[in-house]
């Protein structure tokens, strides 16, 4: 279907960038935030209350409706007729929510664009500015946490989490055919805490280059929170430090510890609870669900209330813990958690999805069996050259170069798997990396700067973590005398954390077909990254920092038969076998480590 033509994409971007005065929570007569009422488009819109994201999806299904009743570029203008009306009519996000889910689930609604977060909200990505405490201090000190600003308050990084309520709607997004109904991705819920998953592995790699602690999961609800925040955005909130969680008009602190603690019996004996009858939690999803919540909650219809019998605790963890603000706070206005586009900003954002996750990984580690990696395809990735005890984690068949130290490989027409072959196969083949001029055991950040433009033409320079550019080539033998098409996976774990299963962060996942006994070299460019091309992670956070005087990472490769459908998050999804550790796992043919290095530079 071809783009629409430009009236309609200016109209649509001009509304998503759109910039109004803020709009402020309900208030008690004791100017106190009151959230739980009745939704309203005059209320402030808050997507992680479900009474509000129902709202707003029947919203996006009115436009789908228009667009199915007049097709083509006049369904798109009586589209943005309405939500023009819409945004005028109170809280403008509610609008801009609802065309976006338009946007991307609606086959109309694709031929519109939405701009980057940084061009339709740059006030909400800007730095917040906070002054930084010495690098020499306590990294264990609350305000440590301003070190890793750079990464929480990353425009990219933000942007990735904002997407997530608009591609995966909790209550799902209306069917385009009849948007009346409801679609729910198989496995969204899965995928959604595999994703999670994954930003806090990156997360807490981000605090090792600091030398500070892992993220503290926030399970206790009555204990003060050390970590303030102020964003410094208008329309939120700071948060003092020494604040605990408090009530809300219509749900405590009490009725979110009691969903706690249902949760985490459920994940520890297996069984969820439908009135009196016992249910058998079979797969991840149904916990990941019910936890949330969305429809396929084992509160069925009551999936929404935030009093059910499992509530919605993910949801209303972000609401309480957005509401908590000063007691002088009076401006109706909550923190930035309340919101997808900033949430990732505050440090509790890390320390309330730990607490999430903690309760889905107390279930997989105690029911799932343990991770088989013994059914690889006949290949071989070698893990030294030569014979008897090798040193490990050093495989000669993990080849990493810098781009501009390949000859020719800044030019647009460089052949990347051509010059792999010729530099690493044929007669190089059993010649070690270290005889490889262009090969390198270590990779490099740096601090680049990026530049915020302000509706009132002022512009705001921005620091971001990037990367020099590099490329992966990986030597592969193929043991049988016929073809075979595999996926390759790579995944990249910090040294101190890799006996870890939850600390191994995916890189990379592509298709190779190998031609019968084949000795391939496999070019793969870090610009084409799966993560960032098909699960939306920034480019620029594709690496961790690491440390200026290098930080010690395990480089994995894993090829897997291209055909097998794999679970999110594998294999690392599963336990270990009892009495096995994640090295063990390495004396498979199809599977390779290599030490690598990450230092961070002034460029």
């Amino acid at each position: 279907m071809s783009p629409a033509p430009v009236e309609p994409q200016e109209r649509a971007r001009a509304l998503l960038s759109r910039e109004s005065s803020p709009t402020p929570l309900p208030m008690t007569a004791r100017r106190e935030p009151s959230p739980f009422g009745p939704p309203s488009f005059q209320n402030r819109f808050l997507p992680f209350l479900p009474s509000h994201l129902q709202l707003a999806l029947s919203l996006a299904a009115r436009f789908m409706e228009l667009a199915n009743t007049r097709p083509g570029d006049e369904g798109l203008g009586a589209v943005l007729d309405e939500a023009e009306r819409q945004a005028l009519a109170g809280d403008p996000e509610w609008a801009k929510y609802a065309l976006r889910v338009f946007i991307a689930h609606h086959p109309e609604g694709r031929r519109l664009s939405v701009p980057p977060l940084r061009e339709r909200a740059p006030h909400q990505v800007l730095p917040s500015g906070r002054p930084e405490i010495p690098r020499k201090g306590n990294p264990g000190t609350p305000g440590a946490e301003m070190w890793l600003d750079y990464f929480r308050e990353d425009s990219g990084l933000n942007e990735h989490v904002d997407a997530w309520p608009v591609l995966y709607p909790a209550a799902g997004h209306p069917d385009p055919a009849n948007p009346e109904r409801r679609l729910r991705p198989e496995g969204r819920a899965e995928l959604l805490a595999c994703l999670r998953q994954q930003l806090l592995a990156r997360y807490d790699t981000e605090r090792l280059g600091f030398g500070m602690p892992r993220t503290v999961p926030l399970g206790d609800y009555a204990s003060p929170i050390n970590e303030g925040y102020d964003a410094g955005l208008p329309g939120f909130a700071p948060r003092p430090p020494g604040l605990s969680p408090r009530d809300l008009p219509g749900y405590g602190v009490t009725d979110h510890a009691m969903r706690r603690d249902r949760l985490f019996t459920a994940a520890s004996s297996g069984l969820l609870w439908r009135d009196e009858s016992p249910v058998v939690i079979e797969h991840l999803e149904q916990l990941a669900d019910t936890a949330e919540s969305n429809p396929g909650s084992v509160d069925g219809e009551a999936w929404a209330d935030p009093l059910g019998p499992y509530g919605a605790h993910h949801h209303l963890g972000h609401v309480l813990l957005g509401c908590l603000t000063s007691p002088q706070n009076k401006t109706g206005l909550p923190g930035v958690l309340t919101s997808p586009a900033t949430a990732a900003r505050d440090p509790l954002f890390y320390r309330w999805h730990r607490h999430v996750d903690d309760i889905l990984d107390a279930w997989r580690s105690t029911h799932l069996p343990p991770y088989d990696v013994s059914h690889g395809p006949q290949v071989l990735v070698r893990k030294w050259l030569g014979e008897g005890i090798y040193p490990a984690h050093q495989s000669p068949d993990i080849l990493l170069c810098f781009v501009k130290d390949i000859p020719g490989g800044t030019s647009p027409d460089f052949d990347g798997q051509r010059w792999g072959e010729a530099t690493f196969g044929g007669e190089y083949w059993t010649s070690p990396p270290p005889s490889f001029r262009a090969s390198t055991h270590a990779l490099n950040t740096f601090m680049a700067q990026q530049v915020v433009r302000l509706p009132d033409g002022r512009e705001v320079v921005k620091q971001h973590l990037s990367h020099e550019p590099f490329h992966s080539f990986f030597r592969v033998e193929n043991l049988l005398p016929h073809e075979q098409k595999v996926t390759v996976r790579i995944y990249l774990a910090a040294d101190a954390f890799a006996e870890d299963r939850r600390m191994w962060m995916e890189m990379d996942r592509f298709d190779h077909t190998l031609r019968p006994s084949e000795q391939a070299v496999i070019f793969r460019p870090a610009s084409l990254a799966s993560v960032v091309h098909e699960r939306g992670w920034p480019a620029n956070l594709l690496l961790p920092r690491g440390r200026r005087e290098g930080m010690l990472f395990r480089f994995m490769v894993m090829l897997t038969p291209w055909n097998e459908e794999r679970e999110p998050g594998d294999p690392f999804h599963r336990p270990v076998p009892p009495g096995q550790r994640i090295a063990d796992m390495l004396t498979q043919s199809h599977l390779a480590t290599r030490n690598i290095w990450i230092h961070h530079v002034t460029p």
